[in-house]
């Protein structure tokens, strides 16, 4: 990969994609939930297997950022909590929490085993691996794809869901890629190309994929959506290291972890960029 736009898309990417701690936000976008806490990740960042938060989102186990001053000394797993989850524009975010008596929530709230680790290490694709040519999709467009297609461009790939409603997860990396297309297309042209996947075939059909592309891009010389079969999209996810849960509801939502992967124009993948690793990744 030509070296300046290597540093373009890491330096471009690291900017998109960086941590920024958010004030506490209190309005209508705010939801109550209870749950227990299902590990601490750092000072910013706790896990919690949560019930269903009315007029939100389906029970879950999934972290949560907490901006200053961070997650409590005194809370440890397994505690029962109350939390206040607010959404904003870009971001959703743990506002308050309090300790709750431990037969105030169930042992098991989210009603599941299964925790979504997003800072481990997923994919069966590694750095310097070479991408499968044949993976086949269908864009918003309603026309094949072959990941094929991109040899000789540098592809930058990212998966996500249209009906995601966490802003930080699906919508934010929307908002990234669509900070980043103007930037590359002025500096390398069609070169450099960027392709969303949806993991939500059932839902994300062309005409759904085309819609939500309106959101973000009237360019889609250099930014694809798509889907595809069943089996097209679960090998995909596996091979990049993507995880994904259906919710419990009825409103079609995932629980899901973040990869952004950098494909070369030789196929191989140069950087794998895994939720919220951006500083450790380029250190």
């Amino acid at each position: 990969m030509n070296m300046s736009l290597r540093a373009l898309l890491l330096t471009s990417l690291v900017a998109a994609f960086g941590w920024v701690a958010i004030p506490p936000l209190f309005g209508p976008d705010t939801y109550v939930g209870q749950g227990r806490v299902a590990g601490i990740q750092n000072d910013t960042s706790i896990t919690i297997g949560h019930d269903r938060i009315p007029g939100y989102m389906p029970a879950m186990i999934m972290p949560f950022r907490m901006p200053d001053p961070g997650v409590p000394d005194h809370l440890s797993a397994g505690d029962a909590i109350e939390f206040q989850l607010t959404v904003s524009g870009k971001t959703a975010a743990i506002t308050a929490l309090r300790k709750l008596p431990d037969g105030a929530v169930a042992r098991h709230p989210a009603r599941t085993t299964t925790v979504i680790d997003t800072t481990q290490e997923f994919s069966v694709l590694k750095t310097g691996d070479r991408v499968p040519v044949d993976l086949a999709f269908i864009t918003q467009s309603g026309d094949s794809l072959r990941l094929g297609d991109y040899r000789g461009q540098t592809l930058i790939l990212t998966f996500i869901y249209t009906r995601c409603p966490l802003p930080n997860y699906c919508p934010e990396m929307s908002k990234n890629f669509a900070a980043l297309q103007p930037r590359l297309r002025e500096a390398y042209g069609d070169n450099a190309q960027l392709l969303s996947i949806s993991f939500d075939p059932a839902h994300d059909t062309p005409p759904v994929l085309r819609d939500y592309a309106d959101r973000y891009t009237d360019r889609l010389d250099t930014w694809t959506f798509v889907t595809g079969d069943t089996t097209t999209v679960q090998r995909a996810t596996h091979l990049f290291g993507v995880h994904t849960q259906p919710g419990d509801d009825e409103r079609g939502e995932f629980l899901h972890n973040l990869t952004t992967a950098v494909i070369g124009p030789d196929g191989t993948v140069h950087r794998l960029f895994r939720s919220s690793d951006w500083t450790r990744m380029m250190s």
